[in-house]
């Protein structure tokens, strides 16, 4: 090869393993973002500060709200906690909110709180509205008065996904309207294998004079958990059933992390810095990851030192539940605790 293609050749990996160093950096830096409707900064500060906790534990609990009374007695005499990085008011009712979230996940780790560490359960809604006798199975199509949207906005909030059907011809053939009023949940179980959810929500909104009632039932590993609300506007009543019912299934998946260590973790397959980046996005997500930086890299493989409040063999069965399964060692590889390959 003539010189001067062996310099770009080296250039070239230079530059992308600089890429591959300077990741993890960029990515800590990012921040939490929320935004809340509130009368002054101080009522945006208490309700950002515990939006951005649930976020990072995955569920609403006492412990949770014990640690939002906690930091905020921390602040200083200018207003600000350590885990916030701004808050501005964009309009004259909502306030726009900053926070570190390695140190929120610090601070539910130090004060026990439990969180949902490994992948969180994607949920199929099947909802109906219910108007005047009029039961509508919503989707794509069909929304009613913005109950899908509103649920979106709370998984969102909750970094918790939640599936939505598209409601067409099949939908409505599966899933039958009275099935999800009456909670007969074993044939919308079957249902939702066609969205390759993790388990199903039921939800009954329906509206009588008045006021609106919503009713939620939750199915996740073969157990059922309920929640219902009461409120002048669907939306809100639909969000506030469907939070009760997310705040249980979480609960039980829910743990208190150890003080974090590094594990070296191999993973085979992973080709070139579009696939680790992704694969490094993957694992941060995860709240049992602090931080997932380069090891080595040679061929298609790849090892991350990843710093975890789990030890090597809970974090290794975390990442499995995540869609990994334990690999063989591969020819030539670069030394790790543990392979992981794709399932």
């Amino acid at each position: 090869m003539p010189t001067h293609r062996k310099l770009h050749s080296f250039s070239a990996f230079l530059f992308s393993l600089a890429l591959l160093l300077l990741a993890p950096l960029a990515q800590a830096q990012e921040s939490l973002v929320v935004t809340v409707a509130a009368e002054d900064d101080a009522s945006a500060l208490e309700q950002g500060l515990e939006q951005a906790l649930v976020r990072l534990a995955g569920l609403r609990s006492e412990s949770v709200h014990e640690l939002v009374e906690a930091l905020l007695a921390e602040r200083d005499d200018e207003g600000w906690i350590a885990a916030l990085e701004r808050r501005q008011q964009v309009e004259d009712d909502r306030w726009r909110l900053e926070f570190d979230p390695f140190r929120l996940r610090t601070a539910l780790r130090d004060a026990g709180v439990p969180a949902v560490l490994g992948e969180r359960p994607g949920l199929l809604v099947w909802a109906v509205y219910d108007q005047g006798g009029q039961r509508d199975l919503l989707g794509d199509a069909v929304d009613g008065p913005g109950v899908l949207r509103a649920l979106q906005d709370l998984a969102e909030a909750r970094d918790m996904p939640l599936l939505f059907p598209l409601g067409d011809l099949e939908d409505r053939r599966a899933a039958q309207p009275s099935d999800i009023v009456g909670g007969v949940t074993e044939p919308l179980v079957d249902a939702a294998r066609r969205y390759e959810a993790d388990g199903v929500i039921l939800l009954h909104v329906r509206e009588t004079a008045g006021e609106t009632e919503a009713r939620a039932i939750a199915v996740h590993d073969d157990r059922e958990f309920r929640g219902s609300a009461r409120g002048d506007a669907p939306e809100g009543s639909a969000r506030e059933a469907v939070a009760l019912v997310l705040d249980q299934v979480a609960e039980r998946l829910a743990r208190v992390p150890a003080d974090p260590d590094w594990v070296r973790l191999g993973f085979s397959g992973v080709q070139g810095y579009a696939a680790f980046e992704r694969l490094r996005a993957e694992l941060t997500r995860l709240q049992a990851v602090e931080v997932a930086r380069l090891d080595a890299l040679a061929g298609n493989t790849v090892v991350l030192q990843v710093r975890s409040g789990l030890d090597q063999d809970d974090l290794v069965d975390l990442l499995r539940g995540s869609g990994f399964a334990r690999a063989e060692v591969p020819e030539d590889a670069p030394e790790a605790d543990a392979w992981l390959d794709r399932r």
